[in-house]
C-alpha cells in the first residue's frame, strides 16, 4: 500500500500501488516506476552458463592483478598484463576470458579428462598457486589442476604463451613451475 503526503497534490510516496507502481526517493528527489519482478530462472541452459563461468571464475582467482600485487608500481603478473593487453577495447581481460573458455570450456574439460597422466601434475600446481576444487550448479567437481589447465590453454591460444613444448596438454613439471610463476608472480 501507497503512503501519500498531500494525496491530491501528490507531494510525496512511498510503497507500491496495485502491484504495478512502486513509489519511492532517490538522492532526495521523489520518483515512481513501473513495478518489476526480477526473474532468476533455474533452467537447465541457465544452470549450465553459471557452471561454466563459475568455474572459470574460480581459475581466475590464482592470477595475479594489479589489485592484488603488493610489489612496486603493482603491474601483477604477466599473465595478468598479457591478458589485459589481448582484450579488446571496452572489455575488461576477466570477460574477455570468460567469453573465450565459455565457447570453448565442453573441450577443453574433456581434454583435460583425457590426459590422466597429467592430472597429479596440474593437481599439484593448482593447488600450489591456491586453486581449490569447486562444484558447480550441476554437481560436476572441477578440480584445481582442471582449472589451471583452463588458464593455460587459455594463455597458449590468446596470449602466446610458449613456454609449453607440446602444448597446455603435455606438459612437464618444469614447465607448469614457469607457467604458475607466470599467473601468479609479479612481472
Amino acid at each position: 500500500m501507497a503512503k501519500v503526503t498531500g494525496p491530491l497534490m501528490s507531494l510525496s510516496a512511498s510503497g507500491s500501488v496495485g502491484k504495478t507502481l512502486v513509489f519511492s526517493k532517490w538522492g532526495g528527489r521523489p520518483y515512481v516506476r513501473q513495478l518489476v519482478t526480477p526473474m532468476n530462472p533455474k533452467s537447465t541452459d541457465q544452470n549450465s552458463v553459471r557452471s561454466v563461468l563459475g568455474t572459470i571464475a574460480k581459475a581466475c582467482r590464482a592470477v595475479l592483478t594489479s589489485a592484488k600485487d603488493v610489489a612496486t608500481g603493482h603491474p601483477g603478473s604477466q599473465f595478468f598484463q598479457d591478458a589485459v593487453a589481448a582484450a579488446p577495447s571496452g572489455q575488461s581481460w576477466i570477460s574477455y576470458l570468460q567469453k573465450v573458455l565459455n565457447a570453448e570450456f565442453a573441450g577443453l574439460v574433456s581434454a583435460y579428462s583425457a590426459a590422466t597422466a597429467e592430472h597429479s601434475i596440474y593437481e599439484s600446481h593448482g593447488e600450489s598457486i591456491g586453486l581449490a576444487d569447486f562444484v558447480d550448479k550441476a554437481g560436476v567437481t572441477h578440480t584445481a589442476g582442471e582449472q589451471l589447465f583452463l588458464l593455460a590453454s587459455f594463455a597458449v591460444s590468446y596470449l602466446g604463451y610458449t613456454g609449453f613444448v607440446a602444448g597446455a596438454i603435455g606438459a612437464t613439471t618444469g614447465e607448469l613451475t614457469t607457467f604458475d610463476t607466470y599467473v601468479n608472480t609479479t612481472a
